[in-house]
């Protein structure tokens, strides 16, 4: 099953996340879960938090929530939202890969 995480960075917490940036990233690339595909967007207006999206190849939607949960970022509230789905591709050049 493909899964997204969609979060939003609160903007209040940029502190925090400097703090955290590299220990985010240490668990993302140590993650047990396959990762297809992750990064963060810029924001999209002064005062407004950044996004980032994950998209991952798992098992079930519960195995990738717990990974969520155990991301730094979300553990410290960096981020003000987060939504997992689960994501079904149907069309695009990256489709043939998995």
């Amino acid at each position: 099953m493909i899964v997204a995480r969609y979060a939003v960075s609160d903007p209040g917490k940029a502190a925090e996340r400097s703090r955290l940036i590299d220990e985010h990233k240490a668990y993302l690339r140590g993650a047990a879960i396959r990762i297809l595909l992750s990064g963060p967007s810029t924001p999209s207006a002064e005062g407004k938090g950044s996004t980032a999206l994950v998209i991952a190849e798992v098992e079930t939607l519960a195995e990738f929530e717990a990974f969520s949960a155990g991301d730094p970022f979300v553990q410290s509230g960096v981020y003000g939202s987060v939504d997992i789905y689960e994501w079904q591709p149907t069309f695009g050049v990256l489709l043939e890969s998995l």
